[in-house]
């Protein structure tokens, strides 16, 4: 009696850990979110040092459709921007505004395929790439405690430049919190990112290599809601320039938050 007892308790100890295990997928709707970023860095040239500081306050709309059973698109309209801090303050991004990035992208984020705003401005293709990974991705299955790993290896466009890029990303469900009322997980994120390439910078052939790290979290409501985040993020950039063998490089820490306007 004693063994069958054991052994069906042990059977409702495994059902039960399996019942607080929630599957958890985005939900249809829209959402605006302020985005503020402040970087510190520096930048050798063979002309010299020097340090630059830069601040970027934007607000976005995020609206994700079902498309199909596993397919989600994903739309983030830039409804402002505004830069501060060095020469960048005083750049002219007006022509951005209202610029649309579509995303198709699984039911919990992982992204398909992006398609940025035709036309001619650099700019949009160097917000392209991180707007595309505005919204994060995870595993369906969340409970506190777990843990998964992710890998994603392929070519992208950076300011011009064909790259090969390979990001690593490690993720812990942190536990359940509360965000302006609505039940939450935060989920830890650890990544790091490895991308070489060559092309052209201002008509001028070079070669780039940079590896980064992040670490930071980002909360996710029970009804799969997005609900910001924050990240701190630490880049290292090489830039040769092919025909006279000199080296530009580039250190930089930025600091990331998310925050849903309500």
């Amino acid at each position: 009696m004693s063994v069958r007892f054991s052994a069906l308790t042990l059977a409702l100890v495994f059902i039960a850990s399996a019942l607080r295990a929630q599957s958890v997928e985005y939900a249809p709707g829209t959402t605006r979110y302020s985005v503020n970023t402040t970087a510190k860095g520096s930048q050798t040239t063979p002309m010299g040092n020097s340090d630059f500081e830069l601040g970027v306050r934007q607000q976005v709309t995020l609206n994700i459709a079902k498309q199909a059973k596993d397919t989600m698109v994903a739309t983030v309209t830039l409804d402002s921007i505004a830069l501060s801090g060095g020469p960048a303050a005083g750049a002219d991004v007006s022509s951005l505004l209202g610029s649309k990035f579509v995303s198709m992208v699984s039911p919990t984020g992982h992204v398909y395929s992006t398609k940025a705003p035709e036309g001619g401005n650099p700019l949009v293709s160097q917000l392209a790439d991180g707007i595309s990974r505005f919204l994060p991705a995870y595993r369906s299955n969340l409970k506190t405690g777990s843990t998964w790993s992710d890998t994603t290896s392929g070519k992208v466009t950076q300011q011009g430049m064909d790259v090969d890029r390979t990001v690593v990303s490690n993720f812990r469900v942190d536990g359940d919190t509360t965000i302006g009322g609505e039940k939450a997980f935060k989920i830890s994120r650890a990544t790091s990112v490895k991308a070489a390439g060559s092309g052209t910078l201002q008509s001028t052939p070079v070669s780039m290599e940079s590896t980064s790290t992040s670490n930071g979290a980002f909360f996710l409501s029970s009804k799969g809601v997005f609900l910001g985040g924050s990240s701190n993020d630490d880049v290292n950039v090489k830039v040769t320039i092919l025909a006279q063998g000199a080296e530009i490089s580039m250190k930089q820490n930025a600091q990331t938050k998310i925050e849903p306007i309500r």
